[in-house]
């Protein structure tokens, strides 16, 4: 049997598999959420203005227009005497600090590094930088767990972050913050990419939709809670510490997980994965198959041999416990030498470049992941920025990714990718730009209030269903042979989109106008520019490069099957759902979990 069978053997959702799914996906979902959002709150900019020169009133010093000036103070000279005077035809930039007015009694970074006026547009570049280093680890971490393993490197990054996190909180200048801040970046996407990963490898392709499903409602929980966490720890170092500090609960996984026994096949480590196989079906309750486990792998046939099935000894205790074995052997069928001649031929970008409708899709799809993770991050991060309570705001713009990751997985098989995907960006375009024409600055600001609100909130919703959809669209339309690379080029776009959407979010100190706009704008051409996507769905995913070509043509055979079986690299880059960490993972049959 090959290993997606051995999953079923095993339970599928049996207690092992269970009991790891739910560690893994909190540890890999909720922490890296929290860092990856908690720069929203610790960078947030309250009120401020010039603070006055000593010996005169704040009226005084700083010019007053509706409010005090933020970054212009009255200039002060001296006469003859020494007696210093205010001359208000003069202004000069603030010489004397700033006074801050936090709305709630916070304690930001802003404020403690005087990140405003002409030193402002370093807060936003902090927040480029962490998704800059996001974007590092998903190159780095996702090679990284292919040569060493998913378990080592997804606890790996965890005890880093949690380094990275703490040491945050011991320093003061603004060089460090950014350093540490890209290292931050680096090790959530090494904890998110493995933990998404690591659970694909250890289930079946008909329990792999519900377990990505499960896994993208994690994330929406975990960047919830962080609202609560930042109302109640107001000082950036304490929330800071707080959400750093439970990364160390990841120490016991050490002893309690396995490592992936599709990576362990893979390395060649079959005595290691047999013993793993061993050690779930005792925990599992499950009697192994007569003459042990034998494992179909790459086109060869992997077996345990009798001994190592006699040293399995009383399974039903239910105990997870070491199961010391005796020597096993390992036979392999190695094929014909005719097999062992033929000549695979390497695929690589040119192979796209040579297709106009291949590199017509790659283009459209990388434009698309642009914009979702641009307007996905750029909303989170405008979020502070809307009118009424900002922890408030934020809880809502994220718990709505909730009911948008169970809302995505019914619309694809209902309705198909394409649809989908262009309603989605369609209707994400237009809150967007609907929320920025609400007015804010007139008399009657207040009365539109909620409408601004709540249409923000279901921007986020929709470019968050948008986000999920071009996530399974992107592995589904690209051939087997340049499917990696088209899924990483797309993910390396969506990248760059989250390093852009801070600046974006900056320009609200021009006019509240831009932003929204040009968010809202892209995401109206990203569903134009869909609507020459071919359809995939309940399609066999295109072995060769001229079936891709051929999509939205093409009848399904019906001896071929929709989805890709077997995930064993993660070169690809993942997103951070969002989904935050993704593979090329489709559904095998969509009504199985229905």
């Amino acid at each position: 049997m090959d290993l997606d069978e051995v999953w079923v053997f095993l339970g599928d959702f049996g207690r092992y598999q269970t009991l790891a799914y739910i560690l893994i996906t909190l540890v890999g979902t909720w922490l890296p959420a929290w860092q990856i959002f908690g720069i929203i709150f610790t960078g947030h900019q309250p009120p401020f203005h010039c603070r006055a020169s000593p010996g005169f009133s704040l009226n005084e010093s700083v010019p007053f227009n509706e409010t005090f000036s933020q970054c212009d103070m009255f200039e002060v000279l001296q006469d003859r005497n020494g007696t210093s005077f205010i001359n208000t035809s003069q202004e000069v930039k603030c010489r004397n600090g700033y006074d801050y007015q936090p709305i709630y009694g916070e304690n930001t970074i802003v404020m403690e590094l005087d990140l405003v006026c002409d030193q402002e547009i370093l807060a936003s570049t902090a927040q480029s930088i962490l998704f800059t280093g996001v974007l590092a680890g998903a190159f780095i971490f996702g090679h990284l767990s292919d040569l060493i393993g998913r378990k080592t490197v997804l606890l790996l990054s965890v005890l880093l972050q949690a380094g990275a996190g703490t040491a945050i909180y011991f320093v003061y200048e603004y060089h460090w913050f950014a350093m540490l801040w890209f290292f931050i970046g680096m090790f959530e996407q090494g904890m998110n990419l493995t933990e998404y990963v690591l659970i694909m490898e250890m289930f079946s392709p008909k329990k792999r939709s519900i377990a990505g499903c499960i896994n993208n409602i994690s994330w929406g929980v975990g960047v919830t809670l962080l609202a609560p966490i930042a109302y109640f720890l107001r000082d950036w170092r304490k929330m800071q510490l707080a959400i750093s500090v439970p990364c160390v609960v990841a120490i016991p996984l050490w002893f309690i997980l396995y490592e992936s026994v599709r990576w362990l096949l893979s390395r060649g480590r079959h005595k290691d994965a047999f013993r793993i196989l061993h050690r779930i079906a005792r925990f599992n309750r499950i009697t192994p198959p007569p003459g042990g486990f034998s494992v179909i792998h790459e086109g060869h046939t992997i077996r345990e041999s009798d001994e190592l099935n006699e040293a399995s000894v009383s399974y039903g205790n239910g105990n997870l416990a070491t199961v010391e074995t005796k020597t096993s052997e390992v036979q392999r069928d190695e094929g014909s030498s005719e097999d062992k001649a033929k000549k695979v031929k390497t695929h690589t970008l040119i192979d796209i470049l040579r297709s106009w409708r291949i590199l017509r899709n790659l283009l459209i799809m990388c434009f698309s992941w642009f914009v979702n993770s641009m307007v996905y991050y750029g909303v989170s991060l405008y979020s502070s920025n809307l009118a009424g309570d900002k922890y408030f705001n934020f809880f809502l713009i994220a718990l709505v990714e909730i009911p948008a990751y169970v809302l995505t997985s019914f619309t694809m098989i209902w309705w198909g990718r394409r649809p989908s995907l262009l309603l989605f960006h369609l209707l994400a375009g237009i809150a967007c730009v609907v929320t920025a024409c609400l007015p804010r600055d007139t008399e009657d600001a207040a009365d539109y209030e909620i409408p601004i609100v709540v249409m923000a909130v279901f921007g986020k919703f929709c470019i968050t269903c948008s986000f999920g959809v071009a996530f399974l669209y992107s592995t589904e339309i690209f051939p087997t042979p340049v499917r990696n690379i088209g899924f990483g080029m797309s993910s390396f776009c969506g990248r760059v989109g989250s390093i852009v959407a801070p600046f974006v979010v900056y320009l609200d100190k021009v006019s509240h106008f831009i932003p929204l706009n040009i968010f809202g704008g892209l995401s109206l051409l990203a569903a134009g520019l869909v609507l020459v996507l071919p359809e995939t769905r309940n399609k066999p995913l295109p072995e060769t490069i001229e079936e891709a070509e051929s999509l939205g043509r093409m009848t399904s055979p019906s001896n071929r099957g929709s989805a890709s079986k077997d995930v064993t690299s993660v070169h690809g880059e993942t997103t951070g759902p969002p989904n935050n960490g993704m593979v090329n993972v489709a559904m095998q049959d969509e009504n199985d979990w229905l």
